[in-house]
């Protein structure tokens, strides 16, 4: 029970788990890496106006149009309702920035239609982070940072990105 059912991606618990194993990679190998929060936006208007079906194919459908924007190795989760997590290895922030508008543009670009839902245009809002150099127990921090820039991104209008700090470990002493 590690893929979601829905949108055929990692589930919370499981991309929790890859966040947490890439950061210790990424602290052993000295890369960084990055991570995006992203929401789909107003996603409760589509529920509330074409019903849930229509809701479950714009996840889907969204789901499958973000696997297509990352590279082989990176790693992407459903968070929970409209929410999702990719883990970028060997990304800083300014190649996650790339991968951001290119969800961005694969969302937005091609509006998503079917049975039951006329043609919808999807925007979202996304946080964008970086670690380098900090180990797994810093995954709940590095979420929070990228939930922190999300919730920018939402409060500055949606349909953007916002960039984040990017986390490095305290001086040594």
């Amino acid at each position: 029970a590690l893929v979601d059912g829905l949108t055929h991606l990692w589930n919370r618990g499981a991309i929790e788990d890859i966040l947490r194993r890439e950061l210790e990679r990424s602290r052993r190998d000295g890369n960084s890496l990055a991570l995006i929060f992203l929401d789909l936006d107003h996603f409760k208007q589509i529920n509330d106006s074409f019903g849930h079906a229509a809701g479950d194919l714009v996840l889907a459908g969204a789901a499958a149009r973000l696997r297509l924007c990352c590279r082989p190795f990176d790693a992407l989760g459903r968070y929970g309702g409209e929410e999702f997590l990719v883990v970028l290895p060997h990304a800083g922030l300014d190649e996650a920035m790339i991968v951001a508008e290119r969800f961005r543009s694969a969302l937005h670009e091609t509006p998503f239609a079917g049975d039951n839902l006329e043609p919808a245009s999807v925007t979202v809002s996304q946080g964008v982070v970086a670690a380098s150099g900090v180990g797994e127990s810093a995954a709940g921090e590095l979420i929070a940072a990228a939930d922190r820039a999300l919730y920018r991104a939402k409060s500055a209008g949606r349909d953007r990105i916002v960039a984040g700090e990017t986390l490095k470990p305290p001086p040594a002493s």
